[in-house]
């Protein structure tokens, strides 16, 4: 089995996140692919607004009619920071045999460094950035082995998404339906202030 993780704060999960996981396990042959949302991010904690459960919550109800996507929760019922690592350690634990393969985005290229054992990273799992043709080469500051796969670039990031509703300015269509009900239901996004 080939087992795809595509780990980030999702908050929120939008339309752009599920064109570009569409494409990965298109391009990549992946039989699944787990959306994990980051518990506490030790880079960017600050910057996230809405709770895990919450960023859980939407992330289940963007990824509900996908036969190939899956919700995974792990990181927000971990204590303590979410390091990829530890995931990657847990999923191979329970997926023996399985081809591992973790999606970041090409921004995130230059900040692997920064990651906790970001080699033991590569070595459980292979790391495929996602690139796209109109973006700058970022060249990473470790040394492992990575494999670029071209995605649909989509120019919406969860931070406008944020922002449009702070504004009151429309954002119906920038997420999928469930994660709009969401956001409405507990009115997410309204009294933060954004610090991206």
């Amino acid at each position: 089995m080939r087992l795809g993780i595509f780990g980030g704060s999702f908050d929120p999960p939008h339309v752009g996140h599920l064109i570009v996981a569409d494409d990965a396990v298109a391009a990549l042959g992946l039989d699944r692919l787990l959306f994990v949302p980051t518990g506490h991010h030790p880079l960017k904690q600050a910057r996230v607004e809405a709770p895990g459960d919450l960023r859980l919550e939407m992330v289940e109800a963007a990824t509900a009619t996908s036969e190939a996507f899956e919700p995974d929760g792990r990181e927000i019922r971990r204590p303590g920071p979410s390091y990829t690592v530890d995931t990657m350690a847990e999923l191979q634990a329970e997926n023996p045999g399985a081809d591992l393969v973790l999606l970041v985005g090409a921004d995130i290229l230059g900040e692997l460094h920064h990651w906790q054992r970001v080699e033991e990273i590569a070595r459980r799992a292979r790391i495929a950035v996602m690139s796209r043709p109109d973006a700058p080469a970022v060249e990473p500051k470790v040394d492992v082995d990575f494999v670029s796969v071209e995605v649909t670039y989509i120019a919406i990031s969860s931070s406008d998404v944020r922002e449009r509703v702070r504004a009151g300015k429309p954002y119906r269509y920038l997420v999928p339906d469930p994660v709009y009900d969401v956001i409405e239901g507990h009115s997410l996004y309204r009294n933060q202030i954004d610090e991206e």
